[in-house]
């Protein structure tokens, strides 16, 4: 690709906010809190969608050279070689990129909102209750998942304790809040209308922030403190770690 062509796609590039990836022939240098260069070689440059710019060699998983999110990027051909600059104001610091060569340039426009779960993710914890309802207490036995109630949501398990009494559970992957509290509780007030009784309530977390504890009396809600990283080892017991891992 010649570099001028390469210029134009750049530029409307970081104007539309798409990926950019570049592999090509180019030497860097930075001048900020410290300063470096980086003479000519074939690398791969990455500039994201968030105005964030990476540069690898070939080896190795860490960028030789980087700018954090929010960068201002300019793209200009200078004596017959195209330069990128990545400038931040505080601190102030520019990374320039000069390329001498371009062997491929690609624009793409991403789409991921997933959340990121180490371990576990709270579907995955309901799960490894599922398999394995001690994890509540001894004699749970849960009758059903996602139990729709009314208009107010779903319930994430819903069961029977040893003594018959029914129970109702909410799981959070991260510590619980008081809004998570008064989620809970505008369930049971919806079953207990539906069947007439009050079931027991169970919050499932890791922790409790403090502003949830005295909830949680208040409304009679139980704790059951759970981790994600617990909930990975029961799904990778009962389900043999290569299948989990695969």
């Amino acid at each position: 690709m010649r570099l001028e062509e390469a210029a134009e796609k750049l530029k409307e590039g970081i104007r539309s906010r798409s990926l950019m990836v570049l592999v090509g022939l180019m030497e860097v240098f930075y001048e900020g809190r410290a300063s470096s260069s980086l003479g000519e070689g074939e690398r791969l440059l990455i500039i994201k969608q968030d105005g964030s710019v990476l540069v690898h060699r070939p080896t190795g998983y860490e960028p030789v050279n980087w700018q954090p999110p929010g960068s201002m990027i300019d793209v200009a051909m200078r004596d017959n070689e195209l330069v990128i600059e990545a400038r931040r104001l505080s601190p102030e610091e520019i990374l320039r990129i000069t390329v001498k060569r371009v062997y491929s340039l690609e624009a793409y426009r991403l789409e991921d909102s997933a959340e990121f779960a180490m371990y576990a993710t709270e579907e995955e914890m309901k799960r490894a209750i599922l398999l394995e309802p001690s994890l509540i207490e001894e004699g749970f036995k849960p009758i059903e998942d996602e139990r729709r109630v009314g208009r107010a949501g779903f319930v994430d398990i819903f069961g029977v304790d040893s003594s018959g009494n029914i129970v109702v559970i909410e799981i959070k992957r991260r510590n619980a809040t008081s809004e998570d509290v008064k989620q809970l509780v505008s369930y049971v007030r919806e079953i207990e209308r539906e069947l007439g009784r009050r079931p027991r309530m169970i919050l499932v977390a890791p922790g409790v922030q403090r502003s949830a504890s005295k909830m949680l009396a208040a409304h009679g809600v139980e704790f059951r403190c759970l981790s994600p990283r617990k909930c990975h080892e029961v799904l990778r017991r009962g389900r043999g770690l290569d299948e989990f891992l695969g």
